[in-house]
């Protein structure tokens, strides 16, 4: 064999290799949920994770002193026959804390903040400097996704964790209702 056709074979070998390399490091980086900084988004705040049972939730809930927690009387359901909620009071920095819950999974983690013992831009600077730049900035809200998860920082001074999957499918079940009322709007309206 040549010095030509080594160097040849060679070089596709290290071609075919780098490419394998990229697309190992591209679908482990989907696989974790990394975000364009490289950062997975947490999905848990005070070990409250979403995914979790309402049970779960309630009893990290009454153990934990940033929430005003009272037991059942704060949960609550919701408009759609799956989904619950609980409200929790908070204190010092969080003002309320909400858990939203579909088919008994915890979807979503909305704080409200106290915005006489924190603000606005102090948490944004801490959430940009762990998770990069934000997907979306707007002078009413910034958010940070990784395929998985959305945290999103919202005016006046509410922090959401947001299931992806589950608020995807949502959308898509309130585009189904959307559809459907006006359906039987119509169908309504033409029995006169």
């Amino acid at each position: 064999m040549t010095i030509y056709r080594r160097n040849r074979l060679f070089f596709h070998r290290l071609v075919i290799l780098i490419s394998l390399t990229l697309t190992l490091v591209q679908t482990v980086g989907a696989q974790t949920g990394d975000n364009e900084s490289g950062k997975s988004i947490s999905r848990t705040y005070r070990g409250i994770s979403l995914g979790m049972s309402p049970d779960a939730v309630k009893d990290l809930l009454s153990q934990d002193s940033w929430f005003n927690y009272r037991g059942e009387a704060d949960v609550s359901l919701l408009e759609r026959p799956r989904g619950s909620l609980i409200d929790a009071g908070g204190s010092l920095f969080i003002s309320r804390g909400l858990f939203q819950f579909e088919e008994e999974a915890l979807s979503a983690i909305m704080l409200e903040l106290n915005p006489e013992t924190i603000d606005w831009f102090t948490v944004y600077t801490t959430l940009e400097e762990r998770y990069g730049t934000p997907v979306d900035l707007n002078p009413s809200k910034a958010w940070w996704e990784d395929g998985s998860t959305r945290l999103a920082l919202e005016r006046p001074l509410t922090v959401k964790y947001l299931d992806l999957g589950v608020f995807e499918a949502a959308q898509a079940a309130e585009s189904d209702r959307i559809a459907w009322r006006e359906q039987a709007r119509e169908e309504f309206l033409d029995e006169f």
